[in-house]
């Protein structure tokens, strides 16, 4: 198992070498603020027996959190998914079903919908050119800490008390990924913590190779437009006793675009919200380049949006909206929340930012439909959507290779919808009031009460309906006179067998 423990501090705030302490298995240094990645690379042979016949079956396989409530962050850990779990697969073998029944069985420690059945996820999508492969789930998932525990029972052998131990300080983080890299057969955990005052600590045991950097932004003399550099202190416990200095560059697929929105529902919402979207700046990151602002939008299964909706280009043009680029399959326009078999849906839409000569505040809204759900004694229930991700995505004129950048993050479900050579320069959600990126809505539904009298009313109108058909037709027989004609037929044959017997 190697782990690499990465402290990313603002510009300016360099800090001393000699105020390191470092042993043979530990680092201590000053408080500082910074934002913290830490991850660790499992090889195959380190995972437990069922798991590592398991993952190979997959050609991806990942699983992205990000934490309901705001967070500051820093590049190059910029980039951004709306709040909650988020899963993704693509089987090595199409027709190896089971493989995707048995991850369903595993995930049911820590999430609460069961996913026995692969109808829960979604597996296509209609719009853009360039569609993912495999297969989506998405779960509201609050906190962090079900996931670690699942992902230590899982991931560590029994007797690895120091794994266990590695993956349960994860629980606090505001990111959290973890992805099967099937090329190089090897299992990558990693969680990033917000921007904050921290104390610079790592430490490490002798299972485990341990590399620490604490870094800050740089501006080399040759970077380049479509690199990020990183100047600072690189060590490795157990091996160093001194930080060594360094500095590098990498193209960056993901970018902080200095740019910030809000998003809320606007009131009254009713059955068909309105979610709308202000963004603080109209101006692209970069001027040499095509770029376009795009929302990417998780709905679960109680909202989804309406994707026949989007054809209409004057109705998008006075919601600041360009068009649906894409929309994940299947989505049932008719079915209730309790009936869906899917966990929801995917929709990326592209933004219509107003040209004006200088940067100014914007604003776009987005059409959507909630979905009837089960009664409740007050007729009332309170539901949450997650903010969506929203960035600017430019098309990088340098054929630039992203999987350089050592922290490069992938399978975000909107990457894979724009070709490889795309730059995201993200926006940073803000909440539209207290600390949480989730949005909240009332939803009508019928009260437990009114429910049964409903039944009661449907089935009393049904079997008055049904005996008023039944009336309707013996009166129109009735009045056909088909009844005397019937009994007028059975005389004339009466008649004449006795006239036969007469004769």
């Amino acid at each position: 198992m190697r782990e690499r423990v990465t402290f990313v501090h603002p510009q300016g705030a360099d800090i001393d070498p000699k105020s390191l302490q470092i042993s043979q298995y530990e680092l201590h240094g000053p408080s500082l603020e910074t934002s913290l990645e830490d991850r660790l690379t499992i090889a195959l042979n380190e995972l437990p027996t069922g798991l590592a016949k398991l993952l190979p079956r997959f050609r991806e396989l990942s699983f992205r959190w990000a934490s309901p409530l705001a967070y500051d962050t820093i590049e190059p850990f910029v980039s951004r998914i709306s709040p909650g779990l988020h899963i993704s697969y693509t089987l090595d073998n199409s027709k190896d079903t089971e493989a995707g029944r048995n991850l369903c069985t595993a995930l049911l420690a820590f999430r609460s919908r069961d996913c026995a059945s692969n109808e829960a996820f979604t597996t296509r999508g209609e719009g853009q050119s360039v569609n993912p492969s495999g297969a989506t789930f998405y779960e509201q998932l609050e906190s962090l800490s079900p996931l670690t525990s699942w992902a230590a029972s899982a991931l560590c052998v029994d007797d690895d008390v120091d794994c266990r131990t590695c993956l349960g300080g994860l629980s606090t983080a505001s990111g959290f990924d973890m992805s099967w890299d099937a090329a190089a057969q090897t299992l990558r955990v990693g969680a990033v913590f917000s921007l904050d005052q921290r104390d610079i600590h790592a430490s490490s045991n002798a299972q485990r190779r341990t590399e620490v950097g604490i870094l800050s932004k740089d501006t080399p003399p040759r970077q380049k437009p479509h690199e990020l550099a990183v100047s600072g202190l690189l060590t490795v416990l157990g091996e160093k006793k001194e930080p060594s200095g360094t500095m590098f560059s990498f193209p960056s697929r993901h970018r902080s675009s200095q740019t910030s929105f809000t998003s809320r529902f606007v009131e009254p919402t009713g059955l068909h919200p309105v979610l709308q979207l202000k963004l603080s700046s109209n101006e692209a990151p970069v001027a040499d380049e095509h770029c376009a602002p795009y929302a990417y939008l998780t709905l679960p299964n109680m909202i989804f949006a309406d994707r026949y909706q989007f054809t209409d280009r004057l109705f998008l043009a006075s919601k600041n909206l360009t068009a649906s680029r894409y929309t994940s399959l299947p989505v049932d326009l008719e079915a209730p929340a309790y009936t869906t078999k899917t966990w929801g849906s995917s929709v990326l839409l592209e933004l219509a930012a107003p040209s004006t000569d200088g940067p100014v505040a914007w604003t776009a809204e987005v059409p959507l439909h909630l979905r009837y759900l089960k009664p409740s004694q007050t007729g009332i229930v309170d539901i949450e959507i997650p903010c969506p991700a929203v960035f600017w995505a430019c098309d990088s004129a340098a054929s630039a290779d992203f999987a350089n950048n050592p922290f490069d993050r992938i399978h975000l479900g909107y990457d894979e919808l724009f070709s490889g050579s795309t730059v995201f320069w993200h926006a940073k959600p803000e909440p539209a009031s207290g600390n949480r990126l989730m949005l909240p809505i009332s939803v009508p539904v019928l009260k437990d009460q009114a429910a049964a009298w409903v039944c009661l009313g449907t089935a009393a109108v049904v079997a008055a309906g049904f005996a008023w058909v039944l009336w309707t037709i013996v009166a129109v027989l009735s009045r056909s006179g088909y009844g005397r004609h019937a009994e007028g037929g059975k005389g004339e044959s009466t008649e004449s067998t006795e006239s036969k017997k007469s004769k």
